[in-house]
């Protein structure tokens, strides 16, 4: 089972070093799927992961990024191994997404993803190894 803080993604990949490895993998692969929903969430909802919305435009307007869906639909996690990465599958995401931030930041993670992750990892540990 995951012990310790896992309130930070550097936590959180310290303790799935602690597992076995086909469990870690299982739950990243598994992560990967609810957190990118989470990150669509707050694109849509124009918000970085915190919940705190993003700079306004030129004229003040609230700022969608959406203009043919792209951008939107080419966010998302992938898990690799043990590890979750972001995947950027536009050129111009960087651009966009380093302004307008969509992912947590490194450091602590936003309620929501500590509550997915942890949830995620004791479901595959049970699942794993009995309860």
């Amino acid at each position: 089972m995951l012990k310790g803080n896992l309130s930070s993604i550097a936590d959180f990949s310290r303790a799935l070093k602690a597992l076995p490895r086909t469990l870690a993998q299982q739950i990243t692969a598994r992560a990967a799927p609810v957190l990118t929903e989470l990150a669509r969430e707050t694109f849509a909802e124009s918000e970085n992961a915190y919940g705190d919305p993003w700079l306004s435009g030129k004229e003040g307007e609230k700022v969608s990024l959406v203009k043919t869906g792209r951008l939107r639909e080419q966010l998302f996690y992938v898990a690799i191994g043990t590890r979750l990465r972001v995947a950027l599958g536009v050129r111009y995401a960087k651009y966009q997404i380093g302004k307008r931030r969509v992912f947590p930041r490194q450091g602590a993670l936003p309620e929501a993803y500590v509550r997915a992750l942890t949830e995620i990892a004791q479901e595959a540990a049970r699942e794993e190894l009995g309860p």
